[in-house]
């Protein structure tokens, strides 16, 4: 056995609002917007197989599914098209791929993935992430994000002028922006946290059941809680009516409403730090102001990942190859070792015995896996048990 690894590159004209959708099961899926009008796709394919020959014949059978439209671009990997939970195998071999993606930043975007992660920077246009067990990383965004995810964590670091609408189910949310012109967050047993101003003509809701909510304003805020037994806690002036069951905070004037439903967790008001307001270290939105609905090009946020080519410990490496045009393969690994890059290929023959029983065990784990979150995803079972499913894997169990 061997593991054949294969990059290929993809340039289509999107235009400056079309709309690009990839979904896939697993495998990392990492977008950020660029200037222009081209979108530049590059897959990094890897196939198990038992020699180069038949990792070939997968990668023939495995490929993206790629549909061209004047101003749209949908990729599908085929296993999305399955109806049971295998992995995606073909011929006896696994192939699996990593999405790396530069698209005009007003593009409109719907990324899905199931076991995989999604991380994103530099974008204005409407944009949707789902993924069930992943998590999902957003860097200095703005206009109308919807982000969801059953087991992972939803993180917004940057940006302005943001509708985000977010929840998980046993994951945590996290968003700071300069300005949120609405918010709609839940969860259902993980915490909450908002740093930023909010728009007072907006809709700000935020709702969890065991979890605590955690406001940083940076403007004039009236903060209502419901709650069974849950009560606000404040490190900042504010002046509090109601009793229990029902609280109301008063930052400021006060102009902002954000409405927070909680069955046991408290809301509590923080202090802004000194790199949540502008002119700290907190990443910044876009560098100048725009009429309504007019974008703006966002600028890249310090803390934010690194632009192509570069590394940062912790956070995502863009590594989209120059060129914009699809090469062949042996094409590819000239030009690429021509500039001192990694080859678009590689093939790694070397593999023990006992390597071969880990990847063996690894590929009936990720099959086991993506049964139970097809399962969860249909509505088959429900998330405890889905969770209880994966925590006996996780453990070394089967899962049955």
């Amino acid at each position: 056995m061997g593991t054949l690894e294969r990059r290929e590159t993809l340039t289509h004209r999107l235009g400056p609002a079309g709309r690009i959708s990839i979904k896939t099961v697993t495998g990392m899926l990492r977008v950020r917007g660029i200037e222009g009008e081209d979108v530049h796709v590059t897959v990094t394919y890897r196939i198990r197989a038992a020699d180069h020959a038949s990792a070939e014949r997968a990668l023939e059978s495995g490929r993206v599914l790629v549909d061209r439209g004047p101003d749209s671009l949908e990729i599908e990997t085929p296993e999305r098209r399955l109806s049971t939970g295998l992995a995606w195998l073909f011929g006896g071999a696994r192939v699996s791929a990593d999405f790396v993606v530069e698209v005009p930043w007003g593009a409109k975007l719907n990324f899905e993935t199931m076991s995989g992660s999604v991380e994103a920077m530099n974008l204005v246009g409407d944009q949707k992430y789902r993924t069930v067990s992943g998590d999902i990383r957003l860097w200095n965004l703005g206009g109308l994000v919807e982000a969801g995810t059953i087991s992972g964590g939803i993180t917004l670091d940057g940006g302005t002028a943001l509708r985000l609408r977010a929840n998980t189910i046993s994951g945590s949310i996290r968003a700071r922006a300069g300005l949120f012109h609405s918010v709609t967050l839940s969860t259902t047993s993980g915490g909450i946290t908002v740093v930023g101003a909010l728009d007072p003509a907006g809709d700000h809701r935020a709702e969890s059941i065991s979890g605590s909510v955690d406001l940083t304003p940076l403007s004039g805020v009236t903060a209502e809680l419901k709650t069974v037994s849950g009560s606000v806690r404040s490190e900042i002036e504010h002046r509090v009516e109601g009793s229990r069951g029902f609280w109301r905070a008063v930052v400021g004037d006060g102009s902002a409403i954000l409405r927070v439903n909680s069955t046991s967790g408290s809301l509590r008001l923080l202090a802004p730090r000194p790199s949540d307001t502008p002119g700290g270290a907190a990443p910044q939105g876009p560098a100048s102001a725009a009429p309504t609905g007019t974008p703006v090009a966002p600028t890249t946020p310090a803390g934010a990942p690194p632009s192509a080519g570069a590394t940062a410990a912790g956070g995502p490496v863009f590594t989209v190859p120059a060129t914009e045009s699809v090469l062949t393969p042996a094409a590819a690994a000239a030009d690429e070792t021509a500039r001192g890059e990694d080859p678009a290929e590689s093939w790694n023959p070397d593999e023990t015995a006992e390597e071969a029983a880990d990847y063996e065990r690894d590929d009936r784990a990720d099959a086991e896996e993506l049964a139970v979150l097809q399962a969860l995803e249909r509505g088959e079972i429900g998330v405890d048990e889905a969770a209880a499913k994966l925590e006996r894997k996780g453990g070394g169990d089967d899962v049955r």
